[in-house]
């Protein structure tokens, strides 16, 4: 049998052992356990429906989606989502890095493929840490960098002196905004980016490569439409035709866009189409600055009196959705997207209509059962079921 002295002297040796392992824990394991056991805990679960050429396919795809799906909700936060085309070949190859269990609850084979019904369950943790890293994930501004695409044409053709764009610039230095340099551009600034969906997509690549967040594109034709004797002077008249958009360069989604036609008359021919290009831009700018930035931080910097998350909803059913909050709330609401991905939508909702009229527009939806699962000041998340 022990003494008290040796029972003493072991109770003593575990509980030393015991404080050392605890402080081992605290400060000595690596970093990628210490980060493995906080991220245990918060693990997304979801189920799909999925069909693919074996069952291995099946649950692959499956994953993809989830994987997906857990992007869409971590936008459901103070982060937006840019380089859309290139994250989805990254997932594509590095989903299996995100994902901490798959289980088939059910398996069908039939001549078209194996159908599987299966549970996944994602680390978010994980994820968002990787794409932020990656630089897909980034924090809105309050004053975001511009991007300018502007095609300049001067009676008829092409110009290669960018008369426009820095009368563009000069107009954004005075109202404060901020705009990349055009050193080391993938385009070419003068190109006509709204000529086509491609060479729109590869200037907010450009932009986005620039840490440029909103994209001002478009473009402006000047020509001379008179030319008068007055008195013993020949005065010149030029006009300016400017078509303008502003888009946030993570989605494309449009922010704001104006046509202007201005007009200048001078002694001086070279005078009078400066001016008429110089006024163009100016009031093209102004007519879009205010409505753009006010969707800018209704949408990104969350300024709307409501963020509502819908969770695995198509397109065009989140358009649905959004006309009935509108109609039903009346008073000038307006649903703005704030993001679409992974079939989980953000709609920023602007209202004056308290949070009990929004339950009851989403419960009165006829075509989807919308259940509202979380409430959060005021973001709201809300399950889809067909």
């Amino acid at each position: 049998m022990l003494s008290a002295n040796n029972s003493w002297a072991l109770t003593a040796s575990k509980a030393n052992a015991l404080l050392t392992l605890i402080i081992l824990l605290m400060w000595g394991a690596p970093s990628g356990f210490a980060a493995v056991v906080a991220e245990r805990h918060d693990l997304l679960t979801m189920e799909y429906q999925q069909v693919g050429a074996n069952e291995e396919e099946a649950v692959r795809l499956a994953c993809i989606r989830a994987v997906k799906a857990t992007v869409g909700r971590l936008l459901f936060s103070d982060y937006g989502l840019q380089a859309r085309d290139l994250l989805e070949p990254y997932l594509q190859k590095n989903w299996p890095k995100y994902v901490a269990s798959t289980y088939v609850l059910e398996r069908r084979a039939d001549r078209d493929g194996f159908g599987v019904r299966v549970r996944v369950q994602t680390m978010p943790e994980v994820l968002m840490r990787d794409l932020r890293e990656k630089r897909f994930f980034y924090l809105p501004e309050i004053r975001p960098l511009h991007a300018l695409f502007l095609a300049e044409y001067v009676d008829g053709q092409p110009t290669s002196t960018p008369l426009a764009r820095k009368a563009l610039q000069e107009t954004l230095s005075e109202e404060g905004a901020k705009f990349i340099s055009e050193d080391g551009l993938i385009i070419d600034p003068a190109t006509d980016v709204l000529a086509s969906p491609a060479a729109f997509d590869k200037a907010r690549e450009a932009a986005i490569r620039k840490g440029a967040h909103i994209l001002i594109a478009g473009r402006i034709a000047t020509s001379k439409v008179s030319e008068k004797e007055v008195l013993y002077d020949t005065i010149a008249t030029y006009e300016s035709r400017v078509e303008l958009r502003v888009a946030r360069a993570d989605d494309g989604a449009e922010l704001a866009r104006t046509e202007v036609v201005e007009r200048a008359s001078e002694k001086d021919a070279g005078v009078a189409r400066d001016e008429a290009i110089r006024n163009a831009m100016r009031v093209a700018y102004k007519n879009l600055a205010g409505q753009a930035g006010i969707v800018w931080a209704q949408t990104q910097l969350e300024k709307a009196k409501f963020q509502v998350m819908f969770t695995n909803v198509r397109a065009n059913d989140l358009e649905l959705i959004a006309r009935q909050i509108e109609t039903f709330l009346g008073k000038g609401t307006r649903c703005l997207v704030r993001s679409f991905y992974g079939d989980v939508g953000i709609l920023s909702v602007l209202t004056s209509r308290d949070y009990s009229v929004l339950e009851r527009a989403l419960a009165e939806f006829q075509a989807l059962d919308l259940r509202i699962t979380d409430r959060s000041g005021n973001r709201i998340t809300v399950e889809v079921h067909p």
